[in-house]
């Protein structure tokens, strides 16, 4: 056969980016998929839990409106229209997501692809074995749910992440073995919806990769959703029957719960997928690749999970249109230095650049300002007066280095410090933009004059 221009291992956001992105350039494209388009974060992931904590806090938010005024008696859960709702929203997506690819006349194969070399394909479907070649092959497989050895997987009642967005029943009560973005954006489901929630971690605090102030804030907010926290706590034994999942933690502690979902993390899907056959170096788990998304074999690229340990969407699609537009002649690089990260509680959380203690390694003369929430007018209408926004910068230059915001809607604010960081704007400019009143992202605004030592609705 003719060989395509380039063949994707994996359809998941890295990968049917990269497709799209190399077929408007021009290229021939296969695209390879053993599951579902979309890949874990429209199947399993982003989409369905955004789903989920929209309704949760519907719930919530009907439940808890006296302070202002509304009262909701008898707020009920229909487990099986909310589980339609989900689905729907998945398959209207993975439907827009196949219609994209074949409009533009990207070939997509259903089944389970390795490598035999470097410009070969194995293919295996259901009607048979495929042999495919390509100029040039992305591996963009993604990643699935760690899960650990003592856990009893054989029972229904224990699940990851895979299997908490698709059931269509929600336990009375749950154990949540994680206490990271994943497991505290599902300990806030969960518990809005008035499940009996409790969320092991084994650090001293939630969200230990994050900024100390995310901590505190995030278990303010679960706590007062009624989530059982248990910190430096670690998990010594787990059973289940057809009752109930029995977990031993640490310090002689014993909890039964209806449920357990295990968070721990994810692990890059590099297994049996023809690396050594095509002589791809790993290192550390991780397939190494330049800024360009190149492997150490020139024809060989590696997007998303599978080399980076930044386990965002939003990284594996902009990884995917760079090595797409690398791979047909077109200029483009990417060192992922300025991601912003986004945790999706109630508040939300979105960070970007380098957190305060990074800074202050790195920088002899940083200068932190900070805003809290219970200051903006529009939080205070709202009555979501939980939380801050932070920005770090270079004393002498002012050049903004990190950002942090805890706030409603702070994942779509974060785009604009993620356009200060990228462009090496200033704080000063920051404060001259003129930001809409009453509206949450003019804390940014108000966090820029602070940091310049002129607040208007701020004592020094």
């Amino acid at each position: 056969m003719t060989p395509y221009d380039l063949a994707i291992l994996g359809g998941g956001p890295g990968g049917y980016t990269a497709a799209l992105r190399a077929a408007q350039r021009g290229a021939s494209v296969c695209l390879i998929e053993q599951r579902d388009l979309g890949g874990a974060c429209l199947n399993v992931g982003c989409i369905p839990t955004k789903a989920l904590l929209h309704a949760s806090e519907l719930a919530y938010r009907a439940r808890n409106g006296q302070a202002i005024g509304i009262g909701v008696d008898g707020v009920a859960v229909d487990d099986e229209v909310l589980a339609e709702h989900v689905g729907n929203v998945v398959g209207a997506m993975r439907h827009g997501v196949a219609g994209l690819l074949e409009g533009r006349h990207v070939e997509v194969l259903a089944g389970r692809g390795r490598l035999t070399g470097p410009d070969a394909i194995e293919v295996a479907t259901n009607e048979g074995t495929l042999l495919i070649q390509a100029k040039h092959v992305i591996i963009a497989t993604g990643a699935r749910p760690v899960r650990p050895d003592f856990v009893p997987w054989e029972s229904e009642r224990v699940m990851t992440t895979d299997e908490a967005t698709t059931t269509d029943a929600v336990p009375k009560s749950i154990l949540i073995l994680g206490g990271g973005v994943i497991g505290c954006e599902f300990a806030t489901f969960y518990a809005e919806l008035g499940v009996q929630t409790v969320l092991v971690e084994q650090f001293d605090r939630l969200l230990p990769s994050l900024d100390p102030d995310v901590s505190r804030s995030i278990t303010r907010s679960l706590k007062e959703r009624d989530v059982h926290i248990r910190t430096g706590t670690t998990v010594t034994a787990m059973a289940a029957d057809d009752e109930a999942v029995t977990t031993d933690l640490s310090a002689d502690q014993r909890v039964v719960t209806h449920a357990a979902l295990i968070a721990i993390g994810r692990q890059p899907n590099i297994e049996d997928i023809g690396l050594e056959a095509a002589g791809v170096t790993v290192t550390d788990g991780l397939i190494a690749v330049d800024d360009r998304g190149r492997t150490n074999v020139d024809n060989l690229y590696a997007i998303g999970d599978v080399a980076t340990g930044k386990q965002y969407a939003h990284v594996a699609s902009r990884m995917g249109i760079v090595a797409a537009d690398t791979i047909t002649g077109n200029e483009a690089a990417d060192d992922l230095a300025v991601v912003p990260e986004c945790v999706y509680t109630h508040p939300e959380v979105a960070s970007v650049g380098l957190d305060q203690a990074h800074a202050a390694g790195g920088h002899d003369d940083i200068k932190v300002s900070r805003f809290f929430l219970q200051a903006s007018g529009l939080a205070q209408a709202y009555g979501e007066t939980e939380g801050l926004v932070k920005l770090i910068a270079n004393e002498s230059t002012g050049r903004v280095l990190g950002a942090l915001l805890i706030a409603p809607r702070a994942t779509d604010m974060i785009g604009l410090l993620t356009l200060a960081i990228k462009q090496g704007l200033s704080v000063e400019q920051l404060a001259e933009m003129i930001h809409a009143h009453p509206t949450f992202s003019e804390i940014i605004h108000e966090a820029a004059e602070a940091w310049l030592g002129l607040p208007i609705h701020k004592l020094r």
